[in-house]
């Protein structure tokens, strides 16, 4: 049997701040993970892949996120650790996948308080909020960072901690569907794959284990589609009375986004989720000429520019009005 392959050599960007992440890792036996809020799977994923690549080093690293974490990453191995542990105080953070502190949600004062933040994120929105900052936006995922640290590093990635950087490198591609699947991507979850990483298991944990009641919410917001400017705009909204009948919660709603940006000559897809009478997130997706992170930074939020989104205060009614007559203003222009 032939060795395997020499690995890719991490991001020069990564190489340039490893040292310095390093040294806080070394002199620490204790360290924090802080996901953002609205956990998703590449969050999740950063936090636990890098935990689980340092418990060997004799490192602890409780990994910690905003309540409550979403059934829907059940498969992710290790994923019962999150919030077992509270966060020590007075030690380093690894904050992963945020824009800014902010989005760390009811950790934001831990984070504020903190004598180290390492900020992980590829958001071309984020504020470099860290005492350290790895940012790169040229990157599919956090989980790819954090994989080309431990790469840096020179430490070997046990497969737990495998399957969660590839679960995060493959849900934040969509399936290596999206405009990010970069050859950097496939190569770095194909490595992950030769080091244990379980891809069936993450494939059918993340496409293939819907509960019943997240179809039956799908088929509401589909049934409510609204396609205007030719196919060009679409979009749906999901009401609180919509959750209720079909028994589902609104973090199931988050992959319906992906639905409506199926329509071939759809150029923005837009989803509204009322989570109370006041309170409205909005998920975005874009093609071509619409830059969907500066569409969402007219109303607070931010993100990539095919993927993006923000949280409203004000009735869904408002909401959609305000965000609507945004988007036919650009798609008018285009």
């Amino acid at each position: 049997m032939g060795s395997s392959p020499p690995l890719s050599p991490p991001r020069g960007e990564v190489l340039a701040v490893a040292p310095a992440i390093w040294k806080v890792v070394e002199r620490h036996p204790v360290l924090g993970a802080v996901t953002h809020k609205d956990a998703d799977g590449d969050t999740l994923g950063s936090a636990l892949g890098l935990a689980q690549a340092l418990e060997p080093q004799g490192k602890r690293m409780p990994v910690v996120s905003s309540r409550p974490v979403p059934g829907a990453w059940w498969f992710l191995p290790g994923i019962e650790r999150v919030n077992r542990d509270p966060l020590p105080e007075g030690v380093p953070l690894f904050v992963f996948d945020s824009t800014d502190a902010e989005r760390t949600g009811e950790h934001l004062d831990a984070v504020r308080e903190a004598p180290v933040v390492v900020n992980v994120d590829h958001h071309v929105t984020n504020a470099r909020f860290g005492t350290l900052n790895l940012v790169v936006t040229d990157a599919a995922s956090a989980g790819e960072l954090v994989y080309d640290l431990l790469k840096a590093w020179q430490l070997p990635v046990p497969p737990a901690a495998a399957s969660c950087l590839y679960a995060s490198i493959l849900s934040d591609t969509g399936g290596f569907r999206h405009d990010n699947t970069s050859e950097r991507a496939l190569r770095a979850a194909a490595e992950l794959v030769a080091q244990g990483a379980d891809p069936a298991l993450m494939a059918r944990g993340l496409f293939k284990s819907r509960p019943s009641s997240t179809l039956r919410m799908q088929a509401r917001i589909l049934q409510q589609t609204h396609f205007e400017y030719d196919d060009r705009l679409v979009w749906a909204a999901i009401r609180l009375s919509d959750l209720v009948e079909s028994g589902a919660t609104v973090d199931q709603a988050d992959g319906a986004i992906d639905q409506l940006n199926t329509v071939r000559d759809q150029e923005l897809a837009i989803l509204f989720k009322e989570v109370s009478p006041r309170l409205i997130k909005v998920s975005l997706r874009s093609r071509d000429r619409i830059d969907a992170a500066a569409l969402a930074a007219l109303f607070g939020g931010g993100g990539h520019r095919r993927a993006a989104g923000m949280e409203m205060a004000m009735p869904l009614a408002q909401a959609e009005a305000e965000v609507l007559a945004a988007a036919r203003a650009r798609l008018s222009q285009s």
